[in-house]
């Protein structure tokens, strides 16, 4: 109980994540229904003895700007499934990125075009006007959007004409209602 409650003291940050982590999965929050902790890690099976163990397991590489990530996103929060890592790295290592059709798409994209804002929001447009994924991933970005609204657009006419055709009474009047 010394160690546990002199641990705790010392490391408010370290104990939050490994508090956060239980009550995460206890409380099924939605992303979390079907992730569990281990035994030895458990708030409510080790009580106490979880945290040590935790800290044991995990303190060695811990630092505040770092977050606590599953490695493989569908196990749970155990020594070998888990790891510090930046916010980017755990954005980018998540179920929806790896193992949905259109994450795997929107990866293969970033590989091929770069991960940079534009290429996100094409990504985005193309899905939202039903490209499949083989052709959002692998029409170049000069050969779509900017193709396609040339291809549609009726020639505009030249003031010229404008002008000439309200003298010439090609244009009617606008009715006034």
């Amino acid at each position: 109980m010394r160690q546990y409650t002199a641990m705790r003291k010392a490391n408010r940050n370290f104990w939050g994540r490994w508090y956060q982590m239980n009550m995460r999965c206890i409380n099924n929050e939605p992303a979390y229904e079907d992730v569990s902790v281990c035994a030895e890690w458990h708030i409510e099976l080790s009580g106490e003895q979880g945290f040590l163990n935790f800290a044991e397991d995990m303190m060695e590489d811990f630092d505040e700007d770092l977050t606590l990530d599953r490695i493989d996103p569908r196990g749970q929060y155990d020594a070998h499934n888990c790891r510090w890592v930046s916010r980017t790295v755990q954005n980018r290592n998540t179920r929806w990125h790896k193992y949905s059709e259109r994450g795997q798409a929107l990866t293969k994209m970033y590989e091929k075009w770069g991960r940079n804002k534009a290429v996100k929001q094409r990504f985005w447009s193309r899905h939202k006007r039903g490209w499949s994924f083989d052709d959002i991933v692998n029409v170049p970005p000069d050969q779509s959007n900017r193709y396609s609204k040339i291809r549609h657009q009726k020639p505009k006419k030249s003031t010229k004409s404008k002008y000439f055709g309200k003298i010439l009474g090609w244009f009617k009047p606008k009715s006034s209602v």
